[in-house]
């Protein structure tokens, strides 16, 4: 079929940076900052659910191209190739990035913070496939927090873990259930 690897219509260009742009300001308010201490205390509470986000094949698309992952699944064409998901369903990788992204929303700042940075993952699981055009939200809980040496700078330091589960709007299953 003339596309890299032979996995169907190969997306070589993004979309507009408009149809991918997330507007916060009418994505609701984020949960008000709380003290180091509090959220220390926190641990195995839930922290917050986020707005939910509908997942576009303009988003699909632009991901397929960062990422270099043209499977047709992903593609516009997908229903009409026999897709068993009967439409084109988003990337594993992608659900997993919108759990960063919703999870920020959801998660309220900490007080006085210099900065938070990505230690890892934990656990990433995909119960269910994500469809284009789906609405997702993120609820999220601390699963630990403990006290670590902290960066240049910042007076304290702590390591975090949130679980965070990508629910998908009238779906029985989560898209995505992550320790981040």
């Amino acid at each position: 079929d003339g596309s890299p690897m032979g996995r169907g219509a190969y997306v070589r260009s993004l979309p507009p940076a408009g149809a991918l742009r997330i507007d916060h300001r009418a994505r609701g308010a984020r949960p008000p900052a709380v003290p180091l201490d509090t959220l220390l205390q926190s641990v195995g509470q839930e922290l917050g659910t986020s707005g939910w986000l509908e997942v576009t094949q303009d988003r699909v698309d632009a991901f397929a191209v960062v990422t270099g992952d043209p499977q047709w699944i992903h593609g516009r064409e997908a229903a009409t190739r026999g897709s068993p998901f009967g439409g084109p369903i988003a990337h594993g990788n992608l659900t997993l990035c919108l759990a960063y992204l919703l999870s920020a929303e959801a998660t309220p700042p900490v007080a006085g913070a210099v900065a938070g940075l990505n230690y890892g993952l934990n656990k990433v699981r995909y119960p269910a496939p994500l469809p284009v055009g789906s609405r997702v939200r993120a609820r999220v809980r601390l699963v630990s927090a403990k006290e670590v040496p902290p960066v240049p700078g910042a007076a304290r330091g702590v390591e975090t873990a949130f679980g965070a589960t990508v629910e998908i709007e009238g779906g029985g299953k989560p898209a995505c259930v992550a320790e981040l």
